[in-house]
């Protein structure tokens, strides 16, 4: 019985095809609505989260900073002078990766050591901006080492004069020359001088981060040089926090793929708490941003639920459409049901007919709104890339765009047109069914 009610609704359905697409308008703009809305918030949602793990993958950061006392004369309080034994040293981080190296790779370190240039003659130099760094650094930022090797933890801990240059600056300064094991002379801009010995070429890729200057000629452009941290830390040479060479005021700890990182964070934790208990004046503190990315994915959410609601709303007004356009054909076809009571068809069975037609009208709206939405959502995405593409080119590198629906959002749009169709369609399908036999047959 219920799928022939489907087929008598859908030949009915056919036989008006205008009429029934224009009552089906309402819903179809409605689901269509909901559909981008969502798309669009799942996207974005999906794209911070693939963007935030491909620059950061899983790390924790981690920074000593002075414990501020409850009470106390603010005008009065000095900010406590930080010596070596308060900072983070690479005897610690080595603990820590033996203690849970299920969960810690090691630490991710990346200090700032001037600018300057390599020169050896007015046609032979190369400008470079000099950063003391881990392995973990490289590893972590992506950095394809296609020549040689990286900085290792034997180069930090013995504070050798070696380097990692990038393949553009080889190309200007070398030629077809190999550049590894020779010796570059390096002038920075503050007036240090120092000599180190070229261990590896890392792929050169423009970034948003780099700060690219376009007014100044390829050949002229820096490009970063590493060296060890604690290289750097020496070639620095300058008062304050920079100059403790035995440790780490702020640094990343990277992160296995696998582990948990609410767990290795309470482990990171509990192990700088122990190692800084007898400390009155320093503690570190642990860092997730996750946890702000879960923030920002609340907020889209809401925004998007909020939107999606407003949206909605026309899906009402298509419920409206369908109900007066089953009161139209209920009118029209008064004599047929009048017919069908007579040949014995029940009040219940008229009732199901009607229901059913209106059910399966909305459906189909609902099926075409879906269709629209997610193909709509697709071009959105598509027009997003080729905007980022042709317009910010150096944050394709950058971005991972990721665009697709919300499957929970199409299931819901699914239920919501049947629901709306047995809603507007109930008190026409009741109307119906407690027709008369005689008035009916008399209608004309």
């Amino acid at each position: 019985m219920l799928l022939e009610n489907i087929k008598e609704a859908l030949r009915n359905i056919a036989s008006n095809r205008m009429r029934s697409l224009l009552t089906m308008l309402g819903i179809i703009i409605g689901i269509t609505a909901v559909i981008t809305i969502t798309t669009i918030g799942a996207s974005i949602k999906s794209t911070l989260n693939a963007t935030f793990n491909s620059i950061t993958g899983k790390s924790l950061t981690l920074y000593v900073d002075a414990i501020y006392p409850e009470d106390v004369d603010w005008e009065t309080w000095e900010y406590p002078e930080m010596d070596e034994g308060d900072t983070i040293t690479q005897e610690m981080i080595d603990e820590l990766v033996a203690l849970y190296p299920d969960q810690v790779i090691g630490a991710s370190i990346n200090n700032w050591a001037g600018e300057g240039q390599i020169y050896e003659s007015k046609e032979k130099y190369a400008n470079v901006s000099v950063a003391g760094c881990t392995d973990e650094y490289l590893i972590s930022n992506k950095k394809n080492i296609i020549r040689g090797r990286s900085i290792t933890a034997r180069d930090n801990r013995e504070a050798k004069q070696v380097c990692v240059v990038s393949d553009r600056m080889v190309s200007y300064y070398f030629g077809s020359e190999d550049p590894i094991g020779q010796q570059i002379e390096y002038q920075g801009s503050d007036g240090t001088a120092a000599t180190f010995v070229v261990v590896g070429v890392y792929e050169y890729e423009e970034s948003l981060f780099d700060g690219i200057d376009t007014s100044v000629p390829e050949k002229d452009r820096s490009t970063y040089m590493y060296i060890p941290v604690s290289t750097a830390n020496n070639l620095t040479k300058m008062d304050g926090i920079s100059n403790i060479v035995s440790g780490y005021q702020n640094l990343a700890l990277v992160l296995t793929p696998e582990c948990d990182i609410d767990i290795a964070k309470w482990n990171v934790e509990n192990y700088f708490n122990e190692k800084f208990a007898a400390n009155e004046d320093w503690t570190v503190f642990v860092m997730d941003f996750s946890s702000d990315l879960e923030i920002i994915d609340t907020v889209i959410n809401i925004v998007t639920v909020a939107i999606s609601f407003i949206a909605a709303i026309s899906l009402v007004v298509g419920g409206v459409g369908v109900m007066n356009i089953m009161l139209v054909s209920i009118t029209e076809r008064t004599r047929e049901i009048g017919i069908r009571k007579a040949l014995g068809a029940k009040n219940k069975t008229i009732h199901q007919q009607f229901l059913i037609e209106s059910v399966v009208l909305c459906t189909i709206g609902g099926a075409i709104g879906i269709i629209l939405g997610i193909l709509l959502g697709i071009l959105l995405g598509k027009v997003a890339m080729l905007f980022l593409n042709n317009y910010y080119e150096e944050l394709t590198g950058i971005v991972v765009l990721n665009v697709h629906p919300s499957p929970i959002a199409i299931i819901l749009s699914v239920g919501f047109s049947m629901l709306i169709g047995i809603f507007f369609g109930s008190y026409p399908a009741k109307k119906a069914a407690k027709m008369e036999v005689i008035d009916a047959l008399r209608y004309e």
